[in-house]
């Protein structure tokens, strides 16, 4: 999301002809785009403000903007008077503001070295040359006792379907073919009246519709907010990528109640056989937080048999991270005991990890590549070709898996 948010305020730059450059001696302006998720994202951003001191001494009619999460929760005061060589603070909550902004300092045209471009300007290039992500609901609703990410980015809030199949036929049009749904609860996004409005699996039966679009991902979804519609779109529409990442946290009955998580063990295994019903070749990935405050060896335990028992493909793992505005309900689980159980956690996720690998040998899997002679399945594995002769980024083409290098499949094409 952090990703989709600084491609939304580069367009605010490019539309007036600006460029985006890596050379930050060329900058004319420079945007830091912050998160606060874990305490050491937010320091790294500050961090980063900080180095671009000596930036504005040597380009003094430079701007620096600071936006996103950590600047929401820090707040314009604190960071202009930290650092009083910013020119402009931008919450989460405030990205629709990046327009004006941009305005307020350079005007409706570009610095006088630029060419301002016309009102279709092209969009800035997705991370992905095949890949673009589009933002489907900002804000969260839940209310999970670690996060903090309601309070900086507010509640839920759905943006028309309109806009949303819009953004995705531009960048469709622009090349990408597969296209990512973004949302802190993606899966609970709902316009309009239920008698009347477009759920979860109708804006994916849409986006899916789009001219030029091969494959339709989203992320990240909750376990409260599946249901039936969905499960029948996913399993009946083969241009969704049979891949869920289903962040699940702990194995711990005891650990998700604490956490508020509104649902248990039993119920996240319930809802990844429901995946694999609707789609058995479908990959499961997830996130698991160790350390949390009360966390008993007992509770890692569960944590370290749910690996196995619910099949993910892979997990991000994180130690515990406390953040103002989320209450510690419980003393905490000392540093070097969560870094030893983060080192087991990892280690369990990469035996994991490889048996599944290994499990797809022999398959034919449909790869939508990156490069000539890479891309990924419909299930998010990344597979590396022997033979690339004559193929182009963004083809949709079949492999037969022939092996497994690191962690990646190594597949021959199939003409």
């Amino acid at each position: 999301m952090n990703e989709a948010d600084s491609e939304l305020m580069a367009g605010s730059f490019i539309k007036r002809g600006f460029e985006l450059t890596d050379t930050l001696k060329k900058a004319d302006a420079v945007v830091v785009n912050t998160c606060t998720v874990r305490q050491r994202a937010e320091d790294k951003a500050v961090s980063q403000i900080g180095r671009l001191r000596k930036w504005k001494l040597a380009r003094p009619d430079g701007r620096i903007f600071v936006a996103g999460c950590a600047a929401q929760r820090l707040g314009g005061k604190y960071l202009k008077n930290r650092f009083p060589f910013v020119d402009e603070v931008i919450g989460a909550k405030d990205l629709d503001s990046v327009d004006a902004a941009v305005e307020m300092f350079f005007g409706l045209s570009s610095p006088a070295s630029r060419e301002p471009r016309a009102a279709n300007y092209e969009p800035p290039p997705p991370a992905s040359p095949v890949s673009a992500f589009v933002t489907a609901m900002r804000g969260c609703s839940l209310k999970c006792a670690y996060c903090i990410v309601p309070s900086v980015r507010g509640p839920a809030r759905c943006l028309p379907p309109e806009e949303i199949l819009a953004s995705a036929a531009d960048k469709a049009a622009a090349g990408a073919r597969e296209i990512i749904l973004l949302g802190q609860t993606v899966n609970a996004y709902s316009y309009g009246s239920p008698s009347g409005g477009l759920s979860f699996a109708g804006l994916l039966q849409k986006t899916s519709e789009l001219p030029g679009v091969g494959r339709v991902r989203f992320m990240s979804p909750h376990p409260l907010y599946f249901d039936a519609a969905f499960f029948r779109v996913f399993r009946e529409n083969p241009k969704l990528a049979r891949y869920v990442h289903l962040p699940v946290q702990s194995g711990s009955d005891r650990i998700l109640k604490a956490m508020r998580r509104g649902y248990t063990r039993a119920k996240y295994l319930e809802i990844v056989a429901e995946i694999r019903a609707a789609a058995p070749e479908a990959a499961v990935s997830t996130d698991f937080i160790v350390g949390y405050p009360g966390e008993t060896e007992k509770d890692f335990k569960e944590t370290l048999s749910l690996v196995g028992e619910s099949g993910v493909s892979f997990a991000y793992c994180f130690k515990y991270s406390p953040r103002d505005g989320a209450p510690d309900p419980a003393p905490g689980v000392p540093e070097a005991e969560m870094e030893e159980r983060l080192t087991r956690l990892l280690a369990e996720v990469k035996k994991n990890s490889s048996d599944i690998l290994n499990a797809r040998i022999g398959r034919i899997e449909e790869v939508l590549l990156e490069t000539v002679d890479s891309g990924r399945t419909s299930a998010n594995f990344v597979v590396r070709l022997d033979d690339a002769t004559g193929l182009k980024p963004g083809g949709l083409v079949r492999a037969e898996i022939t092996g497994v290098k690191k962690n990646a499949l190594k597949g021959r094409f199939i003409p």
